[in-house]
């Protein structure tokens, strides 16, 4: 049967296939490149800071441990355990520990696996659950966790600012994936972490505060509930970026968000348009539109959200969600290990350079006699085992020769019964061989009798 129709023309360009090997490679090394971070909680605390480090690793998502348990054991381990049992295996970059005491909370941050580590006193603190209670319409989407947030870091100054300042805006910049402008997709910026650092004259305030309107001083009054403030502090803000359609009528918005009202007293959805309808519930009606031209913006590309809600190059206003937790924290150390080595920074003490120089020559010698006590209990430790293994040595060897010697013994015992089974065998025949002589010799004397 001939072949029916045209020979067909080849349209496909050719894909050159990458090697699995090159490709995981090439991820492998993108992945490396990328900051994680373990959140954990030491000794005892409150619930209410087991619900902090729950929303500290919603805030660090999705490069976190989310459901990381902490044990006994764990709770007691310091930052270099767990940066040396889980640093490499997780390939942890961060690691930020809250403890509790009597008086204070306090985060450390350490940048695994030498340091430094920032020790901040958390001041004041609202989780999550709180803020979500507070407000009208929650955001909740667990899409929004999926990549990573947007940082921002304000009033930390530029280059000229105090070398502590810089490490904290360093520190909260690389405990996130930096973004590159030129490849980012604007749906995968969903959440914004703030930091902002903030300067006040906290003898002035405090002052002013306690001044009476007769410019007298008031002893027994209450400065606000911020009598600890202290003049440097960082405030810690986690927003969700919510974009809504400008220029839409509110009830024509929801019904393209797939926000269905209730219809059921109206005649024609026409009704609903037109604002022929009796008044709506309240909550119906309360997802004001942003009102700030400031907000308002002309997206590039689509941004995640309902569907066909923020379409491409459409003036849209932007709003931002707080979803908790909200911090302060004081800055008050910088150590230059790993929770150890020597402290670049403390805010409640200060040391003239030749106190630093003692301290440290102090800290040295410690150090030293610490390392000459470890060498010598090792070198003991390795006496006590080598005299171990030598009894133990000796003991074999000696069960050994008492092993030889029984095999030995019975040995002997058994070629001693062969040599007595030998010789009482020869008598025997001897004794044979006599009776049959003598028997001969009786035969013969009858024989001669006879004749």
């Amino acid at each position: 049967m001939p072949r029916r129709g045209r020979k067909r023309k080849k349209t496909r360009t050719h894909v050159v296939e990458t090697d699995d090997r090159v490709r995981g490679a090439l991820r492998s090394n993108d992945e490396s490149k990328v900051p994680r971070s373990l959140v954990v909680r030491r000794g005892k605390a409150e619930p209410e800071l087991a619900e902090l480090v729950t929303d500290l690793r919603n805030l660090m998502r999705p490069y976190t441990a989310v459901n990381f348990k902490e044990d006994a054991r764990n709770r007691k381990a310091t930052l270099v355990v767990y940066a040396r049992e889980l640093g490499a295996a997780l390939g942890i970059t961060h690691i930020l520990a809250l403890s509790q005491n009597d008086s204070r909370i306090t985060l450390r941050v350490g940048r695994s696996p030498s340091g430094p580590t920032l020790s901040f006193r958390v001041k004041r603190f609202t989780l999550g659950g709180q803020i979500k209670a507070a407000q009208r319409r929650p955001y909740d989407s667990a899409r929004a966790f999926e990549g990573p947030p947007v940082v921002v870091t304000n009033n930390f100054g530029d280059a000229t600012a105090a070398p502590h300042v810089k490490l904290m805006r360093i520190t909260f910049q690389n405990m996130f994936p930096a973004i590159n402008v030129s490849t980012v997709k604007l749906a995968d910026c969903r959440r914004v972490v703030l930091f902002n650092f903030v300067r006040r004259d906290v003898d002035a305030s405090k002052k002013n505060a306690s001044k009476g309107t007769d410019g007298k001083t008031d002893e027994g009054m209450h400065v606000g509930g911020d009598d600890d403030l202290e003049d440097e502090e960082v405030e810690v803000r986690h927003y969700a970026i919510r974009a809504k359609p400008v220029g839409v009528d509110r009830k024509v918005r929801r019904l393209v968000e797939a926000k269905i009202p209730n219809l059921s007293k109206l005649n024609d959805i026409a009704d609903y348009i037109t604002g022929a309808a009796p008044a709506m519930n309240a909550g119906e009606m309360s997802d004001s539109e942003a009102e700030d031209e400031t907000s308002h913006v002309e997206l590039p590309g689509k941004s995640k959200g309902r569907k066909g809600s923020n379409a491409p190059s459409q003036t849209s206003a932007l709003k931002l969600v707080e979803l908790g937790p909200r911090l302060r924290l004081k800055l008050y150390k910088v150590e230059r290990g790993l929770a150890s080595g020597d402290v670049m920074y403390h805010a409640y003490v200060s040391k003239t350079p030749a106190e630093a120089a003692a301290l440290k020559a102090r800290k040295d010698g410690e150090a030293a006699l610490k390392k000459r006590r470890r060498d010598e209990q090792d070198a003991n430790v390795a006496r006590k085992r080598e005299a171990k293994e030598e009894k133990k040595r000796a003991r074999e060897e000696r069960r050994k020769g008492r092993e030889e010697r029984a095999m030995a013994a019975l040995r002997g015992e058994a070629a001693g019964d062969g040599s007595e089974d030998d010789v009482s065998g020869g008598s025997g025949s001897e004794e044979e061989e006599e009776s049959s002589s003598g028997s001969d010799e009786g035969s013969g004397s009858e024989e001669e009798s006879d004749e």
